[in-house]
């Protein structure tokens, strides 16, 4: 295996773990761990959404011989984070609405820059967006255990 698909292999094992906290959120809450579980679900996804706006901020750096790139991009960088933050301030339920749709808007961030050619390995994008679908479903799932199991 070269060092290219040893990479791709390592982010996908990596992603995929990823999702295991909120998973265990997801079966915690119907588990009777209830709001416990969905505010752990709901923080350790505002510090993912945190750490996908980072992106940005690592492609701008890299942007030395195009200033007009770096700001727009640092700019986003930490978006994602404040998103996060300020959607805890929330009550649970609208908390996770508004955590998918940050992860919705970051996706979209990151297709306009996948459109526009950036340079990033191949492999990076889709799995962007499977472990975005994944997110979602997630989040999705504790949104529903919020409103027909907890309330």
């Amino acid at each position: 295996m070269d060092e290219r698909n040893s990479s791709m292999r390592l982010a996908q094992i990596l992603g995929a773990g990823g999702l295991l906290p909120l998973i265990f959120a997801d079966i915690g809450a119907v588990q009777g761990y209830g709001m416990l579980a969905v505010s752990l679900g709901n923080i350790y996804a505002a510090i993912i959404l945190g750490f996908l706006g980072a992106i940005h901020w690592g492609l701008a750096l890299d942007r030395v011989d195009h200033p007009d790139q770096a700001g727009p991009m640092l700019l986003w960088s930490v978006i994602p984070a404040l998103w996060g933050f300020f959607a805890l301030w929330w009550s649970p339920f609208l908390a996770t609405l508004l955590l998918m749709l940050g992860f919705i808007a970051q996706w979209l961030a990151d297709f306009r820059l996948q459109r526009r050619g950036i340079s990033w390995p191949r492999w990076f994008f889709p799995l962007r967006g499977a472990l975005t679908a994944g997110i979602l479903i997630l989040l999705g799932a504790l949104a529903a255990e919020i409103w027909f199991v907890l309330a």
